[in-house]
């Protein structure tokens, strides 16, 4: 008898611990749901903007554009149309996107999320103390 209660107990708690992963599982993902869905589609460079003043000469599209899957990563294009890939990630508190290279290193947040616009404020370790700290860019929904 006291065998079969310590199955039974032992049994109950993996039950309950898988449960409780599988709802762990879902709060993550139920997070993204706040986006817009907007957000994911391809985005081009509409301008950007440096201590106030609006920055000339920035490359254009297809340079620099920004696509977001929904799995997390998100692809950033060259001028010949291929593309670099990273991931990015949605912290529901702050209400903004991080996005990270590959090798996990912070690129940029998106720091006004908007159906119509998003602004990327570059970071990571090559812009802290630099002028491009106070880089912001702003993009618009790429329209074919």
């Amino acid at each position: 008898m006291r065998n079969t209660t310590l199955r039974t107990m032992i049994l109950i708690g993996i039950v309950i611990s898988a449960y409780s992963c599988g709802i762990n599982k879902n709060v993550k993902s139920n997070s993204n749901s706040e986006l817009p869905i907007e957000l994911f589609q391809r985005w081009e460079l509409d301008y950007g903007m440096a201590n106030g003043e609006k920055i000339s000469g920035l490359p254009k599209s297809p340079s620099n554009d920004y696509e977001f899957k929904r799995n997390g990563e998100y692809l950033l294009y060259n001028a010949d149309e291929t593309y670099m890939t990273g991931t990015w990630e949605y912290n529901s508190n702050e209400k903004i996107i991080y996005t990270k290279r590959n090798n996990g290193e912070l690129n940029g947040i998106v720091a006004d999320l908007k159906p119509e616009s998003i602004t990327l404020v570059p970071a990571g370790k090559a812009v802290e103390g630099t002028p491009f700290e106070n880089f912001r860019f702003y993009y618009k929904p790429k329209t074919e």
